[in-house]
């Protein structure tokens, strides 16, 4: 996790314990981050992460996570991942 201003740059192969520290480090800090990117290289390890990004942009709807607004992830371990979120 890498916190430059008002971004968050994160790994998608966060384990759960990591998620759980990333969400006890965002959820005060939400109304100060502008923009969630995730960082290169890594493999969607838990379906928790996908939850709390989705949690996230639910409680601050004007937050950017690109990860989210394409709508779905190629995995090369479970191949391709669709997901549909309401506004």
């Amino acid at each position: 996790m890498e916190f430059d201003g008002d971004a968050l740059t994160i790994d998608l192969s966060m384990g759960i314990d990591e998620i759980k520290e990333f969400e006890a480090f965002v959820r005060p800090r939400i109304d100060y981050i502008d923009r969630i990117e995730i960082g290169e290289g890594g493999e969607l390890k838990s379906s928790a992460l996908l939850a709390l990004l989705m949690s996230l942009k639910k409680t601050r709807r004007e937050i950017v996570i690109p990860f989210l607004d394409k709508g779905e992830y190629r995995s090369g371990t479970y191949g391709t991942i669709h997901w549909i979120h309401y506004d």
